[in-house]
């Protein structure tokens, strides 16, 4: 036997009699691990009564009212009356995940808009293996699933970005594949679920693509583009219209906006840069990168732990609504129509969801920018911010103070209730409450 046919025929410590390297069968392993460990986080989603975390409740508030008046045989209003006294839109965006989870509200409830992001999250999944396939497999599909940007986006409720994602990754995969007429549609999808993020990611994703498109091809992929845009133009007037553009500086809105496009970006960009990995010619790439990755990824987490929220994220597989905040809600402090000024933390804004299921009007959206949680100058300038809202009540837990450092409210309440007549409000402190404290403003003192 030759020394060629002796090689050919040797076992390698690699290799074994079916042609599967032990490298390979390591990485089915690592996927069948992460894919697992999401399949368990999905489930405990859905097991709660309310998923809430840091972006969640801002889906049930919009979902349960839009299920309401639409099974009332009211139709859906253009504003949404207890956000920001009435002004707030119904659909500032997310108008296609919003208005097909409040379809199945009657049969599920809260559990429809958590099942919302269930789907998302496995939107978002499915079309990128399907837009990028060569990830598919082994150590690559478990970096892929592994990203830390993608772990953040269903453990913050993230329903509306995971949306637009699996859009726009659909018509990432239609254009490479060239069906240019389901491309635009997937993009105009995508940007009118959440125009303010993901036309920014979109319009970043041409521009780091037009280098590697066919030459032919790059004129026709932007004006597509922009065609996709002009289309999605209404949704993008929605957005100006929300009251939070009002009651955030314009600082305040392009800082939250490169926080939130730049971090989000990184759910596509990370399988584009593997996929750019195996198939650049520049250097050999180690066979065990994707290894590394994932191991890398994993370790991630933990620096981005507390800085981005994912304590929070993490907790609420576990969380449940606040005992307090719910006996609020069901006492006699709410009264229909009132504004209510609501001040609580540490319960992922579920203060804010209960007193408008209980029938308050909310001084404003659920956005983080437009709830004013910082300082203010002095009672005059708190005395005017109260009137600027319409504010008829305001509702403080101790958790407030503890969670919001930086805000003096707590104290200025206080401070309010002795100081008599101040820019034309009076406020006084209602007896009785153990567990909150509950002020009445009056006005034309």
């Amino acid at each position: 036997m030759s020394e060629t046919e002796q090689s050919a025929q040797a076992p390698t410590l690699t290799s074994d009699p079916t042609g599967v390297s032990a490298f390979d069968r390591s990485g089915r392993v690592a996927l069948l691990i992460v894919a697992l460990g999401w399949a368990i986080i999905c489930v405990l989603v859905l097991l709660r009564p309310v998923f809430i975390t840091h972006d969640s409740l801002s889906n049930n508030v919009h979902v349960w009212w839009i299920a309401d008046q639409l099974w009332s045989g009211n139709g859906v209003p253009l504003n949404i009356d207890v956000l920001a006294n009435g002004e707030a839109l119904t659909f500032p965006y997310a108008s296609i995940p919003w208005l097909t989870s409040a379809l199945a509200w009657p049969i599920l409830g809260d559990r429809a808009v958590s099942l919302w992001l269930v789907i998302g999250f496995a939107g978002t999944v499915a079309a990128t293996f399907w837009t990028f396939p060569t990830l598919r497999r082994g150590w690559w599909a478990a970096a892929t699933l592994t990203n830390p940007s993608l772990v953040i986006s269903p453990l913050l409720g993230q329903v509306p970005f995971l949306w637009s994602t699996t859009f726009t990754l659909l018509a990432m995969g239609s254009w490479s594949r060239r069906r240019t007429g389901w491309a635009v549609a997937a993009a105009v999808a995508a940007q009118v679920t959440h125009p303010a993020v993901t036309i920014p990611i979109i319009a970043a994703v041409i521009v780091l693509w037009l280098p590697f498109e066919e030459r032919e091809r790059r004129a026709p992929l932007v004006g597509w583009w922009l065609l996709s845009v002009g289309l999605s133009l209404p949704a993008v007037w929605a957005v100006f219209q929300s009251p939070v553009v009002e009651q955030s500086s314009l600082t305040t809105q392009i800082a939250a906006l490169f926080q939130t496009a730049g971090m989000r970006l990184l759910v596509i960009l990370v399988p584009m840069l593997l996929v750019a990995l195996q198939h650049q010619h520049l250097f050999r790439v180690p066979r065990w990168t994707p290894a590394v990755l994932s191991v890398v990824f994993v370790v991630l987490q933990w620096p981005m732990y507390t800085p981005f929220g994912m304590d929070f994220g993490w907790g609420a597989l576990r969380r449940e609504p606040v005992g307090t905040i719910d006996a609020f809600a069901a006492s006699d402090g709410v009264q229909d129509g009132d504004t209510y000024r609501v001040l609580s933390g540490f319960d992922g804004k579920y203060g804010l969801y209960a007193v408008a299921r209980a029938g308050g009007v909310l001084d404003a959206e659920f956005f983080p920018e437009g709830l004013h949680r910082g300082p203010f100058i002095d009672l005059g300038d708190y005395a005017r911010f109260l009137r600027s809202r319409q504010v008829d009540h305001v509702v403080e837990f101790d958790s407030y103070s503890q969670r919001y450092r930086r805000s003096n409210e707590s104290q200025l309440l206080e401070e309010f209730t002795t100081a008599g007549c101040v820019e034309g409000l009076r406020l006084s402190r209602r007896p009785g409450a153990a567990d909150w404290n509950l002020y009445d403003v009056q006005a034309g003192c």
